[in-house]
């Protein structure tokens, strides 16, 4: 019977950067620890998308606002912050 350790994403960091600074592949590497491999690299994937840095769109895509909107016209702004965030902003005239 396989015993489960609850790990946290300080411990799970510290794991993947100490089989990184081995010579051991992934797989070794988790055999050696007792870890899941589907675990450790569920966390490895998980712990690099926190760590990308965010990419703002080029330069043509922004697009200006004027700084006084007339309160008659409607106007409806969607931001898409990725990772399927949309942040949608909506004003009825």
């Amino acid at each position: 019977m396989s015993k489960y350790t609850r790990r946290s994403q300080q411990q799970w960091q510290q794991l993947i950067e100490a089989q990184q600074s081995s010579e051991l592949s992934q797989k070794a590497y988790c055999q050696q620890e007792g870890l899941s491999i589907g675990s450790f690299s569920n966390w490895k994937h998980k712990l690099k998308e926190e760590d990308s840095p965010v990419v703002l769109p080029e330069e043509s895509s922004w697009l200006e606002l004027p700084a006084a909107m007339s309160a008659d016209k409607a106007w409806h702004i969607e931001l898409d912050l990725g990772n399927g965030i949309c942040l949608r902003l909506s004003q009825t005239s």
